[in-house]
């Protein structure tokens, strides 16, 4: 039965959560919102370490230190319409990448928004001139229609599609797999190139950035908008389980009555908490380091074109936003996807940085590392069939709802519209005004 101000339970406090318990309270919903964690934001978050690895307090410089390698994609949509992204204080990647190949580095930019690169771009050894030309095309064609309109295009896997494009095999091991097998966490490339066409159209059309503060400071902003007379957000609160009413309980054995739950967790803990099956995760693994000088000096990512080694792109933060080391220092982070993670963390520290030594020479042995983090769950698996229909319904059944990038798309704007959705469905079924 509708009511005028129904009592909703919001599990999860990261984008999806955020996004949902916003939404039902302008919809004239009360929310108690629950986190697991010490801080909002789920998957997206920032710890702040001393050269030493432990934790730094208050104001004191400090490395900051993303959950994995992590940036905002400012053209996604539900990103520019919920954020203040001026107050983020963003400091942009430039457009392109440098690509490790035949012993050096080599640009690869993109020359319609980096004209100054264009000759470096052409002369690059890593694709011929046809295969910088079907980027153009490809690029144009993505850009047409609605933002979302590449989530409704060709099933198949990424590899698939950039083989109908026509890339050659050294355009795809060189350039292609390293920057959207990192993107994806799918060195493979076997994910839905819907969403594969539409992460390139959000690179086409925005920039690659990351907060002053660190990506955390995407949620932290996203949390300080609710209003605080209709959401009460409680972290460190676990849910163990939903029962009918639906009741919530909480580890401290707390039940929690309500009109309707949403479930905002990623997808082992949405699938713990309802029993609904989800999609695996794809793991991924970082390791950051802290250097005295920075391995590469312009704002560009490193991209691993010989696939030798275990890391798969390297990127020095501090170089894009300084605020991300202390004085005299750079943080350097490295990623590592597929076989590469199937090592002890002693050999895969060893074993990268024996590939960072013979990428940028013997300063590499003046690092020092600052943490190896294994991220079991860094996006779900979307291989085809997934995606056929780019949102599931939010309705789970018995006043139970359902969000998040495991119930859309493996991305921030997946995440962001997910929670839009569930708090959509709950107000129509529940009552309350529109969230618009």
């Amino acid at each position: 039965m509708p009511r005028e101000n129904p009592q909703v339970v919001v599990i999860g406090a990261g984008l999806a959560g955020l996004a949902a318990a916003r939404d039902l309270a302008a919809g004239g919903a009360r929310v108690e919102l629950l986190e697991a964690g010490d801080e909002v934001g789920g998957r997206v978050r920032t710890d702040r370490l001393r050269l030493d690895g432990s934790p730094a307090s208050g104001e004191e410089p400090a490395f900051q230190l993303d959950r994995g390698f992590q940036v905002l994609l400012t053209a996604y949509p539900e990103l520019r319409s919920r954020a203040d992204l001026d107050a983020l204080q963003l400091r942009r990647y430039a457009p392109g990448a440098l690509i490790r190949t035949e012993g050096g580095l080599h640009r690869l930019s993109d020359p319609f928004r980096a004209p100054q690169a264009l000759l470096k771009t052409l002369q690059a050894p890593v694709g011929s001139l046809g295969d910088k030309l079907r980027i153009a095309r490809l690029r144009a064609r993505l850009r047409r229609g609605d933002a979302e309109r590449p989530l409704y295009g060709p099933q198949q896997s990424s590899a698939e599609a950039f083989a109908a494009e026509g890339f050659s095999a050294r355009m795809v091991e060189r350039f292609l797999r390293p920057l959207f097998g990192g993107v994806l966490l799918d060195p493979q490339l076997q994910t839905s190139a819907r969403l594969l066409n539409f992460v390139f159209r959000m690179f086409a059309e925005g920039d690659a950035a990351i907060p002053a503060g660190g990506v955390g400071d995407l949620p932290r902003q996203l949390a300080a908008q609710l209003p605080a007379d209709r959401v009460r957000l409680r972290l460190g609160t676990a849910a163990q389980g939903i029962e009918q009413g639906p009741i919530v309980s909480l580890a401290g054995g707390e039940q929690l009555s309500a009109d309707a739950v949403v479930v905002a967790t990623d997808g082992p803990a949405f699938t713990r908490l309802t029993g609904h099956p989800t999609a695996a995760g794809r793991p991924v693994t970082c390791l950051q380091f802290a250097a005295p000088e920075p391995p590469v000096t312009e704002p560009l990512i490193v991209l691993n074109g010989e696939g030798e080694g275990p890391i798969l792109h390297l990127a020095a933060p501090s170089v894009v936003a300084p605020e991300y080391a202390p004085p005299g220092w750079h943080l350097v982070s490295a990623t590592v996807l597929g076989e590469g993670q199937d090592r002890d963390d002693p050999s895969l520290q060893r074993e990268a940085v024996r590939q960072l030594r013979d990428w940028f020479g013997p300063g590499v042995d003046h690092w020092r590392p600052l943490r190896l983090e294994r991220i079991p769950y860094g996006q779900p698996v979307q291989t085809p069939p997934a995606l056929t229909h780019p949102y599931q319904p939010a309705r789970l059944g018995g006043d139970i709802y359902a969000c998040g990038d495991h119930r859309a798309h493996g991305s921030q704007h997946g995440a962001l519209r997910s929670g839009a959705l569930a708090a959509d469905a709950v107000l129509a079924d529940q009552g309350g005004g529109s969230a618009a």
